[in-house]
């Protein structure tokens, strides 16, 4: 293992992605799913909503978990045109947001929140890529979207997955758009003495 752990780690997340990271650098956690509403307020930008919902995925089950322990909470988005795309409701939402995104740059910004219950101390970062596509035939996008697989991410589709395909190029963290831009959040815990 390459850290010290000091404090009980709680993840605010059911996310795979966020508790393979955690495990990489062998981390102990529980994991507590936060139940939240996730709709901006009106005139919200992308920022401040992803920011606003990280924030309350923390304090929702801040109640719920040990005195002494560290909570991390995350969320992201996708943002277009200024626009935000969440999980697709349906396969035929997810075409829409991949052809919407086809052949463009949009950028994928991730919140996260790191709660110290015992100092009652709320740290928020956050991290935004520019991810680029590239220009797709409409039937590969369709046979993209029949997998299923970005059925459960923003954006309607998996960096990490299949996919991959669909990727030209990307400016910034790749951790980040996988779901946690984790060398950020290990800086984090090493400086708040979290970790050693």
């Amino acid at each position: 293992m390459i850290f010290s752990q000091k404090r009980e780690l709680v993840l605010a997340s059911k996310s795979p992605r966020r508790k393979e990271y955690l495990q990489r650098y062998g981390l102990i956690f529980t994991v507590q799913d936060a139940q939240i509403k996730e709709h901006a307020i009106e005139n919200e930008s992308p920022i401040r909503f992803v920011v606003r919902m990280a924030q309350e995925k923390a304090f929702a089950i801040k109640d719920l978990v040990s005195e002494g322990c560290v909570i991390l909470a995350a969320d992201t988005i996708v943002v277009i045109d200024g626009k935000i795309l969440g999980k697709p409701t349906s396969k035929d939402n997810a075409i829409t947001m991949l052809t919407e995104l086809n052949g463009r740059t949009h950028e994928v910004t991730t919140a996260y929140a790191i709660y110290d219950c015992r100092e009652g101390h709320i740290l928020q970062n956050s991290c935004t890529t520019k991810v680029s596509f590239l220009s797709l035939q409409p039937n590969l996008i369709i046979q993209y979207a029949e997998e299923l697989e970005g059925l459960d991410k923003a954006g309607a589709y998996s960096i990490q997955g299949l996919g991959t395909f669909l990727i030209r190029s990307i400016e910034g963290s790749y951790n980040n758009v996988v779901g946690l831009p984790i060398e950020m959040v290990v800086q984090d815990f090493l400086k708040h003495g979290f970790i050693s």
